[in-house]
C-alpha cells in the first residue's frame, strides 16, 4: 500500500532516496532549500546535485516545509548534520500527522552539542514522533540507478520494521535493528575513517596501510560503541563494518575524496567551500574525539585525522605516529 511521503533535503543523497521512494510506490514531496534545485527535480534532473540521472516525474518538488510534509507518513530527513535542527523547527507542527514516523538519513555528529542525527531530531520536535535512523553502504548515484544496496532502520522495533516495509524493494534490501545510537555511531565513525583511508591513499601508502585502517578503524569503532553503551556487534554490521568498506575504498565517498585532497596539499576548509556537497567527517572528527574522551576511549586514527584537519600534523607525520604507538595484543584481555 502505498503511503504519502517526505523527503526533506535535495541533495545528492535525498534526491536519490526520493527517486527510490517513488519506484517503491509511495507518493512523494521533496523539499529543495533553492527554488533552483526545485526546478531542476520538476524538470527531470537535479543538475546541481546529482547530474545526468534521470529522475521520476512523480517526485513533486517545494520550497515550502508545510507542503512538503503535510499528511505525510514518513518524513525523511537528509540534511547535513549540522543544520538539522534549524530545518526541524521550521516544520508546522499542524502539518504532521499523528502516527507519522521521522526517520534520519544523515550521518555525523552534531559539533555544538555532541548529538546524533536522530537525538537532534527529537530535540527539535520535543519527542512528540518516532525517530528511526535508516543507514548502511548507500552511494547515492547507485540508489538513484536502482543498483542493488542494503540498509538498516534503527530504533523502536514496531516503527523500524515499519520503515524496513516502506523502503524495501526488489533493489532494496532493509533489515531492522533496535540499536539506533550503534547504527548512529558507527554512520558517523566510518566518515571520519574514510577520511583517514583517503589521506593514507592520497600519500601513496598503498592498499596494505588502507586494510590497516580499515580493521584498526572497525576496532575504534567497536571502542566507542560499546563504552557509550550501544550494542557493540553493530560495529560489525551494516552500518559500520558494511558502510566502513564502502566508503575507504572509492573514490565515489565525499569524505575519501576529501582525504586525497587534503594529502595533496588542499586545506579542508577550501576544498568544502568551493564544492557543493558535504564531507560529513571533517565536521564530526573532533565532536568524535570529545565523545570518546569523556568516555575514556581511545580513537588513536581519529585523534591523528583531527590533527591533520587543524593543520598541527602533515599526513606523513600522522602516519608515524600511529606505526610508532606502543606494541600490544590485538584483543587486550
Amino acid at each position: 500500500m502505498s503511503d504519502k511521503v517526505a523527503v526533506i533535503g535535495a541533495g545528492a543523497w535525498g534526491t536519490a532516496f526520493a527517486a527510490h521512494l517513488v519506484r517503491c510506490g509511495h507518493d512523494v514531496s521533496i523539499w529543495c532549500r533553492e527554488p533552483e534545485t526545485a526546478a531542476d527535480i520538476r524538470s527531470g534532473e537535479n543538475e546541481t546535485f546529482l547530474p545526468k540521472i534521470a529522475l521520476p516525474e512523480k517526485i513533486e518538488p517545494t520550497t515550502d516545509l508545510r507542503i512538503a510534509t503535510d499528511g505525510a507518513r514518513f518524513v525523511f530527513f537528509a540534511v547535513p548534520v549540522q543544520h538539522i535542527a534549524s530545518v526541524v523547527g521550521k516544520i508546522p507542527a499542524d502539518s504532521i500527522r499523528e502516527d507519522a514516523i521521522f526517520v534520519s538519513l544523515s550521518k555525523g555528529i552534531e559539533r555544538s552539542s555532541g548529538r546524533l542525527p536522530s537525538a537532534i531530531i527529537e530535540k527539535a520536535i520535543a519527542g512528540k514522533k518516532t525517530v528511526i535512523a535508516l543507514s548502511g553502504p548507500s552511494f547515492a548515484a547507485e540508489v538513484a540507478r536502482g543498483k542493488p544496496t542494503i540498509l538498516v532502520a534503527a530504533g523502536e522495533i514496531s516503527a523500524a520494521e515499519a520503515v524496513q516495509r516502506a523502503v524495501a524493494s526488489e533493489n532494496l534490501r532493509a533489515y531492522y535493528s533496535d540499536d539506533r545510537l550503534g547504527v548512529e555511531l558507527s554512520a558517523a565513525l566510518k566518515n571520519v575513517l574514510a577520511l583517514a583511508a583517503g589521506l593514507s591513499d592520497g600519500i601513496g601508502l598503498g592498499e596494505n596501510a588502507r586494510a590497516a585502517l580499515i580493521v584498526r578503524g572497525l576496532a575504534e569503532m567497536h571502542r566507542l560503541l560499546t563504552a557509550l553503551g550501544a550494542n557493540g556487534r553493530t560495529a560489525f554490521g551494516i552500518a559500520g563494518l558494511g558502510d566502513l568498506v564502502l566508503t575507504c575504498t572509492s573514490d565515489a565517498s565525499r569524505n575519501y575524496t576529501l582525504g586525497k585532497m587534503i594529502a595533496k596539499g588542499q586545506r579542508a576548509s577550501d576544498v568544502l567551500s568551493k564544492v557543493n556537497w558535504v564531507a560529513e567527517g571533517a565536521y564530526t572528527a573532533g565532536a568524535a574525539l570529545e565523545l570518546a574522551s569523556n568516555a575514556g576511549v581511545e580513537l588513536p586514527i581519529t585523534e591523528q585525522v583531527v590533527a591533520v584537519l587543524e593543520e598541527r600534523i602533515s599526513p606523513q607525520s600522522a602516519t608515524r605516529r600511529l606505526m610508532t604507538r606502543p606494541l600490544k595484543a590485538e584483543f587486550p584481555k
